[in-house]
């Protein structure tokens, strides 16, 4: 079962919106934080609808329900 995940996880790390959602997790600069967080969302979004029609990707479309609620709340931070 760990495999199954460690295998998802590595998909799912080479795609763009993972990319941008671990740089937003680490800017310090507000400014630059909101602009990461818009710039993931964004991917996010268009990664969903890569999916619209495929019942796949169980696995990313969990990890990316868990990025937006983590983008959601750096969002609200000063």
């Amino acid at each position: 079962m760990l495999e199954g995940i460690r295998c998802c996880m590595t998909a799912a790390q080479s795609q763009r919106w993972y990319q941008l959602y671990a740089s937003a997790l680490v800017e310090l600069d507000p400014k630059q934080l909101i602009e990461r967080v818009e710039a993931t969302e964004a991917a996010i979004h268009g990664r969903l609808r890569d999916f619209q029609y495929d019942s796949d990707h169980h696995e990313e479309r969990q990890l990316m329900a868990d990025a937006q609620r983590t983008l959601a709340v750096l969002r609200r931070c000063p």
